[in-house]
């Protein structure tokens, strides 16, 4: 009886496992469709301008975006130039604001952070390549009165990630993920919204940044080309000589 008991509990597993891994395929393939991923897989460069707005001080930003894993971030800071990029696979930053204007090569969590920005994909488009786990969790939460589907992405270091999908337009409302600030494990939630369309791919035009339920950061975009001309030289790090 016991055994039978066993198996009956194996194979009720078994049947769980199988319709949530059916359940996340159909979730991945409407969210896909809705925010034109095959269009976007033909966007080999990006070159995004607007403003910041940190701690209440609004400034003005450029953003570029090459195919592979190429990013650079400019923001003008009372008259001098802050910079973060990536050439690929290097990750690295020009702060003025720190008191040099020396190019400095970022490692562990902020070069992590760094290119997974430069990612044009997004983390949720073929995560299985890039060594990832999915999974879609059970219920579901609202986020700005609508109700999402959450998806759990556990990454190559165990960390995980939570995408909230809005149930009726498979667009992403927030993902929440915890980093590090000097050593202290910290929770950060970004809004997407104001969606617009981008040559067939839809795109979010603000960005917000959440940290303690209060916002850090807002990005807003006013204008984004794509396959524009870019020069890998331009991602990379500046000689310290």
């Amino acid at each position: 009886m016991k055994r039978k008991i066993f198996i009956s509990a194996i194979l009720a597993l078994a049947v769980m496992s199988f319709s949530n891994a059916q359940d996340l395929d159909k979730v991945l393939k409407e969210h896909f469709k809705a925010i034109g991923q095959k269009n976007l897989e033909k966007i080999t460069s990006q070159k995004a301008i607007g403003t910041v707005t940190i701690m209440g001080m609004g400034m003005d930003f450029t953003m570029y975006k090459k195919r592979p894993d190429k990013y650079k971030m400019m923001i003008v800071v009372q008259g001098a130039e802050m910079i973060q990029a990536v050439d690929g696979e290097t990750a690295w930053t020009i702060n003025p604001m720190m008191g040099s204007s020396a190019a400095v090569e970022l490692t562990g969590v902020e070069a992590a952070t760094m290119k997974e920005q430069a990612d044009m994909d997004g983390m949720l488009w073929s995560y299985k390549d890039k060594g990832y786990q999915l999974a879609l969790e059970e219920g579901s939460e609202e986020v700005n009165g609508k109700d999402c589907y959450v998806l759990k992405l556990t990454k190559e270091n165990g960390n995980n990630d939570f995408y909230y999908l809005d149930k009726g337009s498979y667009m992403i409302q927030k993902v929440k993920t915890t980093t590090e600030s000097y050593g202290t494990p910290m929770e950060v939630e970004t809004l997407l919204s104001n969606y617009q369309d981008v040559d067939g791919y839809m795109m979010p035009f603000k960005i917000e940044q959440m940290v303690g339920g209060q916002v850090a950061i807002t990005l807003e975009m006013e204008s984004v080309e794509t396959n524009v001309e870019l020069d890998d030289s331009m991602f990379t790090m500046p000689s310290s000589n």
